[in-house]
């Protein structure tokens, strides 16, 4: 087994001129359509707030430079009685928007279904999988009742959905303020549980079984097909059963997957009512990005990349930037695939009744938001602008107070606005480089995950790892769905990281393992494709699909890191490597997920929750546990780089980040990818975007997490001055980052 020095590492593709994210570039309907940045609020949200404050705080929304306006139209609230339409409130917000010059979103809320619904469909509520009826009730979010409302399935339910849809685009669509509709707020299926619990998720009634019966035909063509992959002995469809448990895996992928499915259909006849009646408007929906917690493919269902393809623009929920990580703003760029994306629910002044909103000043917002601007979104909006007044949300959540009157956010909001005004053209054309770098996810092998962990911890765990890794080391990247693996839509990655993808079809293996001989660089994890999508079986060798034959890797002596014995007196380890054994002493290890990996250079990198040796013949090895066999290798496979991990570094570099980073500052330099501007900072803690109009650098943010200086020397050829800061960053100096410093830089 040769060995490879990590330290010794060499470019293997020389790089290309990086290429830009270019918006729409394949639309022409969309392409002719005016974009705009926007800076907003949501407002309305019947019955709240009072109608004595609505010119008084459309006015202040105009004073503090706000271009946008959001307010609901709720389904019970606008709907009150079957052939009964009340827009009254909505038609005076709207003409005091126009008077205020402000645009107009509305935003559909139908999980609030109206009282008169159920009495004309008694059989149209959601079923739980333990056989409970849903029944409609109040959520602190939905506060008129009616939630979650009805089955998706259920014919007549989508019937009165689509009638409301019509003659409620037909009558706002000649108003000179509209400007946008979002048509779903948030999709999710199984509300009021996000968390998975198997018992009970949605839904279980007669329609969806039919509809599940329908979708299988589809997939498969015939009972024997199904009774192949399943497992089963079906003699018709009519005998085919919705799956309750998960623990044969392929049958409940199938199922959460034809709830996904069900979920992006119904976005897609929203998307083209609007397209239909009001062709002019900008149509979209906003999702809380999927990133596993909460939002999941299990219990939410709402697909973001499926989804996005059906919007003009895409947006989502912003939860807070510092407090959630570098994840959910590049999930939903990613999902946007090209799209103008945006932020139109930004969480930062959460609250509740017993936990009251913090004091949000200008370094807060710049933090929050600055940094959103860097990854590419075109705007924001405030959830909300006037404090809540009932119910659990109250009295938090608004950019105003209760009473109307100012807060320090208030203040904050108009500065930064004020700043961020005279550029707002310039940013709304500036977009990042085109990520180099593809994390792939895909719900097919989230959802086995849940059926293997009855949670997605460990998963996110582990792509969250490198997602930080590459955020804080400031590597533009972006996540690749199945689809775009299996379809080629790998435009500009160099390198592709999989991590934990140990369920994949035929299809994804074969495009994967074209890609890697193509000349392109891979990282797995363990258990690459162990258990087989497309035959619904575990597979007979692994890496899975055929790979392990045609790469000539095998992985040998598969154990979970909880039966590794790693007690340092077990005579059974007199095998392990040297470093692995001084690092056990030193650490008492003992049985846990976590085992020590030793790396050419001596230090230790941790493995998570798998383990195997890898016999890869004509591989360099770069990780041993035991001596005879490595646990992470490199090898060449036709004109591309493979490194194949015995183990999940990702999730393992939660016990320790310095062995994981070394590996991935190795993969960096293997790949040939530079950071933003040829500036790396400390790990975790400085990053820099760099925003280009063509071939012009126009804008840089630059922002440090940490609390000490950093010092950074970018390569520039010209002055660019903070926007709120005014220091400036000089070509070929050396820099220093105060801490906690954020701002963006604009070309002077």
């Amino acid at each position: 087994m040769k060995t490879t020095a990590l330290a010794s590492a060499s470019v293997a593709l020389s790089p290309d001129l990086k290429t830009f994210i270019n918006p729409n570039k394949d639309d022409q309907t969309v392409k002719s359509k005016d974009f705009p940045f926007i800076f907003g609020a949501q407002y309305y949200r019947a019955p709240t707030p009072d109608n004595t404050f609505w010119a008084a705080d459309l006015q202040k929304m105009n004073q503090l430079g706000f271009t946008d306006v959001k307010f609901w139209v709720q389904w019970r609230w606008s709907h009150r009685s079957n052939d009964i339409y009340y827009f009254e409130d909505l038609d005076q917000l709207m003409n005091l928007a126009s008077a205020n010059n402000l645009r107009v979103t509305l935003n559909l809320i139908f999980d609030v279904s109206p009282a008169w619904l159920f009495d004309k469909y008694p059989d149209a509520k959601q079923v739980m999988n333990d056989g409970q009826i849903v029944q409609p009730y109040v959520v602190g979010h939905r506060q008129i009742g009616g939630h979650p409302g009805p089955c998706y399935n259920h014919p007549g339910a989508l019937e009165e959905r689509k009638k409301f849809m019509r003659v409620l685009v037909s009558h706002f669509r000649v108003h000179p303020s509209m400007a946008m509709w979002d048509v779903w707020n948030e999709p999710e299926l199984c509300y009021p549980q996000r968390t998975p619990d198997i018992q009970r998720i949605v839904c279980y009634c007669p329609h969806c079984r039919q509809k599940f019966i329908e979708w299988l035909t589809v997939k498969y063509l015939s009972v024997k097909h199904l009774n192949e992959v399943w497992g089963r002995c079906y003699e018709n469809w009519n005998q085919v059963e919705v799956p309750r448990s998960a623990e044969t895996f392929t049958d409940f992928i199938d199922w959460r997957e034809f709830n996904d499915d069900t979920m992006t259909n119904e976005a897609r006849w929203r998307l083209e009512i609007v397209k239909e009646l009001d062709p002019d408007r900008i149509r979209y929906l906003h999702v809380v990005p999927d990133t596993l917690e909460p939002f999941n493919p299990v219990t939410t269902c709402a697909d973001d990349f499926e989804m996005a393809k059906y919007c003009d623009v895409f947006a989502s929920t912003g939860l807070t930037f510092n407090d959630n990580g570098p994840v959910y703003i590049p999930q939903l760029i990613s999902a946007g695939h090209g799209k103008i994306c945006y932020n139109v629910e930004a969480h930062i002044n959460g609250g509740s009744t017993g936990r009251h909103q913090g004091v949000i000043d200008l370094p807060d917002l710049l933090k929050d938001f600055l940094p959103q601007i860097g990854l590419g979104l075109k705007g924001y909006m405030f959830w909300q602008f006037h404090a809540e007044s009932l119910g659990l949300e109250s009295p938090a959540w608004g950019v105003i107070n209760v009473d109307g009157s100012d807060k320090a956010v208030t203040r904050a909001t108009k500065t930064m606005w004020s700043k961020i005004l005279p550029m707002k053209d310039k940013l709304l054309h500036s977009f990042p480089y085109a990520p180099e770098i593809g994390i792939l996810k895909s719900r097919k092998n989230e959802i086995f995950h849940f059926c293997i962990n009855g949670n997605f911890t460990p998963l996110a765990s582990d792509i969250n790892a490198y997602a930080d890794a590459c955020y804080w080391n400031s590597y533009n990247y972006r996540f690749i769905n199945s689809d775009m693996l299996v379809n080629g839509l790998l435009d500009g990655i160099r390198l592709l990281i999989v991590p934990s993808s140990y369920y994949m079809t035929d299809q994804e293996t074969q495009k994967l393992n074209e890609w890697l001989k193509s000349g392109g660089i891979v990282l797995t994890e363990a258990h690459l494709a162990a258990y087989n999508g497309t035959s619904g079986r575990y597979n007979k060798s692994v890496p899975g699909g055929g790979l392990a034959e045609k790469w000539n890797l095998h992985e040998i002596e598969s154990v979970s890191p909880f039966r590794l014995k790693l007690s340092q007196n077990d005579e059974t380890q007199i095998n392990l490597n040297e470093n692995v054994l001084k690092i056990l002493k030193e650490t008492a290890a003992t049985a846990s997920k976590y085992f020590p990996v030793s790396l050419k250079s001596g230090n230790i990198l941790w493995g998570a929750n798998r383990y195997a040796k890898v016999d890869a013949p004509g591989s360099d090895a770069l990780a041993w546990f035991h001596n005879d066999y490595p646990t992470i290798v490199q090898k060449s496979i036709g004109k591309g780089i493979l490194i194949y991990c015995g183990t999940n570094i990702g999730e393992g570099s939660l016990k320790d980040k310095n062995g994981f980073m070394e590996i991935f500052d190795y993969l960096i330099k293997l790949a040939g990818i530079a950071p933003n501007l040829n500036v790396a900072g400390p790990v975790n803690a400085l990053r820099i975007d760099s925003l280009f109009r063509n071939d012009k650098l126009e804008f840089l943010v630059v922002q440090n997490k940490s609390g000490d200086s950093q010092k950074v020397k970018p390569d520039l050829k010209e002055i660019y001055k903070g926007l709120f800061s005014e220091t400036r960053i000089l070509p070929d100096s050396l820099n220093e980052v105060p801490p906690g410093f954020c701002d963006i830089f604009y070309r002077t």
